[in-house]
């Protein structure tokens, strides 16, 4: 898998996984309730049902593929309109009609009862499962070798899954600050629906050429 889809690729996973979605306001509510003896727990479960969502994509990706590349191409193409309109459902959405982070009702207080609360939300997360199975087949080329690509992918996933955790675990208070401001928030929502459409128009330009 070339270097540049792999870059790519991460940019844009980075760009989404930062957006304050669920999983993000429940690592920064355990950061405000427990304050940064929670950070391993919370992105360790967070991490963990990130990989149960991208080992079903992979899973399903290549089952498809298998089956004929014409149902992966697809696969790809609801996929890629998915993403669209998720991204301009992203960009116009209002801001500042829900919390930041709820942590008056947190269930657990031990670790790996946290660990397995994230694990749980983010695994049942519909929104974050969509996403991941619109966004990674996207990036995987049927042609080449796929257990390359899916190893690529899916470990660049899951690490920024648990990067883009850390500062909402690291620094709650000041998260929870710049998060409350609505032009802030409104920026982070349209910069992200923007990255993935560029993003997508980008690899099929380059693939293009490459053909």
């Amino acid at each position: 898998m070339p270097l540049s889809i792999s870059i790519l690729f991460a940019v844009v996973a980075t760009a989404i996984l930062f957006v304050p979605g669920r999983s993000k306001r429940l690592v920064l509510a355990y950061a405000l309730a427990h304050g940064r003896k929670s950070v391993f727990a919370t992105v360790t479960g967070v991490a963990l049902g990130t990989m149960i969502a991208v080992a079903a994509t992979l899973a399903l990706s290549w089952s498809l593929i298998a089956l004929t590349p014409l149902a992966f191409s697809v696969f790809q193409w609801i996929g890629l309109t998915w993403l669209v309109l998720f991204a301009l459902g992203v960009s116009r959405a209002p801001v500042g009609t829900e919390p930041v982070a709820d942590n008056d009702n947190l269930p657990e207080e031990r670790p790996l009862r946290i660990v397995a609360h994230c694990f749980e939300r983010e695994s049942r997360d519909p929104r974050s499962s969509l996403l991941i199975a619109a966004l990674l087949p996207q990036f995987l080329t049927p042609a080449g070798a796929f257990l390359p690509q899916a190893i690529a992918l899916g470990g660049i996933f899951v690490g920024l899954a648990a990067i883009t955790c850390l500062p909402y675990a690291l620094f709650a208070e000041s998260m929870r600050k710049i998060l409350k401001k609505r032009v802030v928030r409104r920026t982070i929502n349209r910069s992200g629906g923007t990255v993935l459409i560029a993003a997508k128009a980008v690899t099929a330009g380059y693939r293009k050429i490459a053909a």
